[in-house]
């Protein structure tokens, strides 16, 4: 006979004889085996290694200069016989942490670019696995506004549609100190006439048609506010000095009004090359929730109009640059005014 079972993981098989004796089958001889099953079949699922980032957490401002103290820990710290603790540069390599949790403390460079930074931790487990990572980022910003800002370009000249410029914003402070602040995250990026350019969150410009237009870079902290404006052109190539072309002209060339108010602009359209086409007007750059309407809508050359712009109660006091733009078919002549929206006598 054979008696087979398994018990914590073993085997154990009973072989035996078995003999008739009067009548009566029974056990002649037998031996007991104990063998283990394959480890497969035993095996206890266990958790993956991971190593954890407890302080700072994601986001955290820290400010040039500063000594910034992280604290890493794991649900399995024997595995992690030693850490290491790498930033981005400029900050390097910050050190290791013998055991965990543990902490360290990781000097920010005085001179770091303003924006957001990554901080990641790298442990080898026991038994020659691979590495285990985890990582935060950390703001890095000042916290006090910039006596002034300035681009390292004073003026994009775009050539084709598609075409990219990346912009560079440096912020000065009051104490002589100079940053990058291009990703700081109390900068913006907007564009005056997304007809002619349009830029993203991290300052790259994209040429989109000829026109003029400007770029608007805004620092924010708290209800203060700081910004400057990049001009931007595109040459028409259908617009030679000999075709038959218009121009526009505006006044006045500024207007200051109150949030709610409103102010009024007459443009006129002029020609000396014989042009006679509909000229269609469109206002780009307004304020937020500011609106423009046009009376009429388009004209022809010796015609003029009306422009209306009018605020809201909510829209910010600040000076905003106003883009009026002709078009009749390709041409697409451009003005500005400057409309300042105050509060109290105060931008």
């Amino acid at each position: 006979m054979s008696y087979y079972e398994t018990t914590c993981g073993s085997a154990i098989l009973w072989l035996g004889m078995l003999a008739k004796l009067n009548g009566v089958w029974g056990v002649l001889a037998g031996i007991a085996l104990t063998t283990l099953l394959p480890a497969s079949i035993i095996a206890v699922p266990q958790t993956k290694p991971v190593l954890q980032i407890t302080e700072p957490v994601s986001g955290s401002i820290v400010n040039p200069g500063q000594m910034l103290t992280v604290k890493v820990t794991s649900p399995t710290p024997v595995l992690f016989p030693e850490v290491a603790l790498i930033g981005e540069a400029p900050i390097g390599f910050a050190g290791t942490f013998s055991r965990l949790p543990g902490e360290l403390s990781v000097p920010i460079p005085k001179d770091i670019d303003l924006g957001r930074h990554r901080l990641t931790v790298e442990g080898r487990p026991q038994a020659g696995k691979e590495s285990v990572f985890a990582a935060v980022e950390i703001d890095v910003e000042r916290p006090d506004l910039p006596v002034s800002m300035t681009s390292t370009l004073s003026g994009l000249h775009l050539n084709s549609p598609g075409q990219q410029f990346p912009l560079e914003v440096l912020a000065d402070y009051s104490d002589g100190t100079t940053y990058s602040a291009t990703s700081s995250s109390h900068i913006s990026f907007s564009s005056a006439n997304t007809e002619v350019a349009t830029v993203d969150a991290y300052g790259m410009v994209t040429a989109i048609a000829p026109g003029v237009g400007s770029i608007t870079v805004k620092y924010t902290l708290g209800d203060t506010k700081l910004s400057i404006r990049i001009p931007v052109q595109m040459p028409n190539p259908d617009q030679e000095p000999s075709a038959s072309n218009f121009f526009i002209s505006i006044a006045p060339g500024m207007q200051t009004i109150e949030p709610g108010g409103s102010a009024s602009f007459r443009l006129t359209a002029s020609s000396y090359t014989g042009f006679a086409g509909e000229i269609e007007l469109s206002a780009h750059g307004l304020p937020e929730e500011a609106r423009a309407s046009f009376t009429p809508v388009s004209v022809h050359p010796s015609e003029s109009a009306t422009l209306t712009i009018s605020a809201l109660r909510s829209t910010p006091s600040d000076t905003y640059l106003i883009f009026i733009t002709g078009r009749s078919g390709k041409l697409n002549p451009t003005v500005s005014v400057l409309l300042i929206v105050t509060t109290n006598g105060k931008k």
